[in-house]
């Protein structure tokens, strides 16, 4: 079997587990100088600090552990396991890790041409070529090798599945909210005011299939949040109910609201308005390196409108 590179030099790793905490330092060693203290021998790029800490893998093209994608969504652990021992699932030098056999897969960016002896006599159409670097059964001192799968391993699995949550986002369609309001021309301090938004239907469930992994994400909305500038909000658990004349003066069955203080101090003597629909998205991951279930939030924002709510004199 064919290096990728220059045997890793040795390194030698004390490491030590205390209350859901994995903490290993690495500390550079002589080719002939055998652990002490009862260390491992292990790559340095695969030593993992705070390894319950939170930390969440990264989106593909992230450069770092941790790093890039999912604006806050929970997009699954970092830790993978073999025998038992956590290792990061993706590292930026080594690739992703395959829990089956404890070794870390890269696809090579340039690999020899075709009838290159590192092939084995396969056909580049047939699979591909990795590096494969296996920290714990070899220690890291055995350098990376070069092999041929016909099959992803692990790591393209793991971007297989980013993918398939990505897609199945992108397929919730959104409609683009507009705030309404009853009456529409001038409203009165005290009295009741009608609030909706046309466009806030909710949306379809999306749903992605790559290469057996299924997701679906299926949005409910959690509130419109109407805000008419300098401090004067309101929350509905709806869109909210259409006015219709025939509802006369009654006040609205679910999303309403009632101004306390007349418009004429505003900009251009009325309250400059929107309405956010604020949904939580509920996604569901089947098959692949990491079945799961998590939520992340997602929201629509209605263009500026404006309302005149005015004071009523009482004439005696």
């Amino acid at each position: 079997m064919l290096n990728a590179r220059k045997p890793a030099r040795r390194f030698a790793v004390v490491a030590s587990m205390s209350a859901g905490l994995l903490v290993c330092s690495a500390v550079t060693a002589t080719a002939d100088e055998p652990p002490s203290g009862g260390a491992e021998q292990c790559f340095p790029n695969v030593i993992c600090s705070d390894a319950n800490s939170g930390g969440k893998t990264p989106a593909p093209g992230s450069t770092k552990p941790g790093g890039g994608g999912g604006g806050g969504s929970d997009t699954g652990p970092q830790l993978c396991s073999y025998h038992g021992v956590p290792w990061a699932c993706y590292d930026p030098q080594l690739g992703w890790f395959d829990s089956g056999q404890g070794c870390y897969y890269s696809q090579l960016d340039n690999p020899p041409a075709a009838g290159d002896p590192a092939w084995e006599g396969h056909d580049p159409k047939d699979g591909a070529l990795y590096s494969k670097v296996c920290p714990q059964t070899g220690g890291g001192q055995d350098g990376a090798q070069v092999v041929f799968l016909s099959t992803a391993p692990a790591g393209p699995t793991m971007l297989d599945d980013s993918k398939a949550v990505e897609q199945a986002k992108n397929r919730v369609v959104f409609g683009k909210p507009v705030g309404r309001v009853a009456p529409a021309g001038t409203a009165v301090v005290n009295s009741p005011v009608w609030l909706w938004a046309d466009n806030a239907a909710t949306p379809a469930p999306g749903t992605a299939a790559v290469n057996g992994i299924s997701v679906t994400v299926t949005p409910r909305l959690v509130e419109a949040y109407w805000d008419f500038g300098t401090g004067v909000t309101t929350t509905c658990a709806t869109a909210g109910t259409p006015y219709d004349p025939k509802y006369g003066a009654a006040a609205s069955p679910d999303c309403g609201f009632v101004f306390k203080a007349a418009s004429g101090k505003q900009k251009d003597g009325a309250y400059s308005a929107t309405v956010t629909m604020k949904w939580e998205a509920v996604i569901v991951v089947v098959g692949g390196p990491n079945p799961r279930t998590f939520k992340i939030p997602m929201q629509q924002t209605s263009p500026v409108f404006t309302l005149k709510v005015a004071e009523v004199q009482v004439l005696n």
